[in-house]
């Protein structure tokens, strides 16, 4: 089954495992199973020293990975305020336009 992950994101688990090998209390960043396995990987081979090319600088812009805090579940959502209606009293009456 291929994977539906796109090759750029794969390739960047991986380097930011590289990325993560000098700190020793860094936890994967990653909930999917197979960038979670390129990551560990990635730390491993840069760890062991097996990886001869430099690790690729980030590019403008992007910025490390890092894990997000989820909801868990049974929690309630974020209460958002009520969108403002737009057929309401005064909505497209009342004013003269532009004269």
């Amino acid at each position: 089954m291929p994977s539906n992950i796109p090759k750029a994101r794969l390739h960047k688990a991986f380097n930011e495992g590289r990325r993560s090998a000098t700190v020793v209390t860094i936890e994967n960043p990653y909930d999917n199973p197979k960038l979670k396995q390129l990551w560990e990987l990635g730390r491993k081979q840069q760890q062991a020293g097996e990886v001869k090319t430099p690790i690729p600088p980030l590019e403008h812009g992007e910025t490390r990975a890092v894990r997000v805090e989820h909801n868990p579940p049974g929690t309630k959502r974020a209460s958002r305020p009520a969108p403002r209606s737009r057929s309401g009293p005064g909505f497209g009456r009342g004013r003269p336009r532009g004269r």
